[in-house]
């Protein structure tokens, strides 16, 4: 497991996901692959997402090297 620091700026996250996820998403209407952005909404159903660290700003990730990186968010 790793801990991702990332950086906010205007309530939104800055910082792209450093393993090159991408996700759709039916409900919002994005039907072609964007890259997640680590603390974001679209990262929180990523299924190598464990939670937010403990300390401000920082994302837990179990990500496994050689599966996939799209999935779809909702």
């Amino acid at each position: 497991m790793e801990v991702i620091p990332y950086k906010l700026r205007d309530k939104s996250s800055k910082t792209p996901c450093p393993h090159g996820m991408r996700a759709t998403c039916t409900n919002c209407g994005i039907n072609k692959p964007v890259l997640v952005h680590v603390g974001s909404g679209l990262e929180w159903d990523c299924p190598f997402y464990c939670g937010e660290g403990e300390q401000k700003n920082t994302t837990l990730c179990d990500f496994i090297p050689g599966t996939f990186t799209i999935y779809n968010s909702r």
